[in-house]
């Protein structure tokens, strides 16, 4: 069995670029060679060893794009995309069976599985995905687009969860990844003013650039500028994409009676809410996680027709910067996202002789 390069957790604030066993596809599985991965936030919690969820000897990995290269055995040709076609792919795995998945829930699966997380990711020469999760990019004028569909599509679905409308106004607690594509999604659906706040300076000319005015990140200061800003009232929505305790009780505080607020940010597993005066104002909690395989289709396509961008600072770097870029993202760099892109000399020779076999 052939080796392949692959970045792989050695300890909690450690990785390492080993030789591992190249992944074979099982039977409804699709092989395809990496040429970018972004580092998603969600990640860093596990590169500090403290998300409970990844652990040492994982590769990381779960936003990329690539070329098809094989597939498993019992994959129908008729359901095959060309081998080299370039793609992305849900890295979200539900069961497809349980009362949830039936019932149109499939993100939160009791038994569903992530890409980079119960898996070996995306930050490797080559990556196993089902070959059902597998979406096209050759469509798209620029096909690194697709690396964005995970982050968008988690933006989409929080902005889909409340009540905005057109003409409406918002409030976007932190412009980091996630918070800058609300924005964008925010201003796709038509929404007339939204307001954000980030505290990392470097962040805020793209927040800026998708529409969204900044305000001070300050709580008291926040609630001051945005009640003047609303003739007292508040905003429609408030979207907490940083999950603090801080960040939490301003967002419950910035919506207007009846507003939304909805709790994407997973920064700090708990928080105090001031319940009673939620109830008082008839404040609309909610939570969104991740995606369904609709919001991630519908996302894809928003973004390769260039009506959604992600207009943060993109950084490529080779696999062996790895460490470097999670040190720097946990430093509180301005950079939007980084890409990984892994040597791809053995993937290629693999694609080639599909192509020509």
């Amino acid at each position: 069995m052939a080796d392949m390069r692959g970045l792989v957790l050695a300890a909690a604030g450690r990785f390492e670029v080993r030789d591992v066993a190249e992944p074979e596809p099982g039977p409804n599985d699709a092989l395809v060679a990496v040429t970018h991965s972004g580092i998603c936030g969600s990640e860093l919690g596990g590169f500090r060893g403290d998300d409970g969820l990844r652990h040492p000897g994982l590769i990381f990995g779960h936003e990329f794009v690539g070329r098809v290269v094989d597939y498993g055995s019992a994959v129908a040709s008729g359901s095959r995309l060309p081998i080299g076609t370039m793609v992305t792919a849900n890295p979200l795995r539900p069961c497809g069976r349980c009362r949830l998945c039936r019932w149109g829930h499939e993100n939160v699966c009791t038994e569903r599985e992530l890409l980079g997380a119960h898996v070996h990711g995306s930050n490797a020469e080559l990556v196993v995905v089902p070959a059902s999760a597998l979406l096209s990019l050759e469509a798209a004028p620029e096909p690194l687009a697709g690396v964005f569909t995970e982050p968008a599509a988690c933006a989409w679905r929080a902005v889909r969860r409340t009540q905005v409308r057109p003409g409406g106004t918002a409030l976007v607690i932190g412009a980091g990844p996630i918070g800058l594509l609300v924005i964008e999604v925010l201003r796709l659906h038509g929404v007339e003013s939204v307001w954000f706040t980030e505290t990392v300076a470097g962040r805020v000319s793209a927040a800026e650039a998708s529409g969204g005015r900044l305000l001070s990140a300050e709580p008291a200061q926040l609630l001051e500028s945005l009640l003047a800003e609303t003739s007292g009232l508040g905003v429609d929505a408030v979207f907490d994409a940083v999950g603090t305790q801080q960040t939490r009780a301003s967002a419950t505080a910035c919506a207007r009676p009846g507003g939304d607020v909805m709790f994407v940010g997973l920064h700090e597993p708990d928080a105090v809410l001031p319940v009673r005066q939620l109830i008082r104002r008839e404040i609309n909690c909610q939570t969104s996680f991740a995606y369904s395989g609709r919001d991630f289709a519908e996302t894809l396509a928003l973004l390769c027709s260039g009506q959604l961008r992600f207009r943060g600072e993109v950084v490529q770097a080779d696999l062996a910067e790895g460490q470097l870029w999670y040190e720097r993202l946990l430093g509180g760099s301005a950079v939007g996202k980084v890409l990984l892109s892994p040597e791809p000399s053995l993937a290629q020779s693999r694609a080639t002789t599909e192509l020509v076999g």
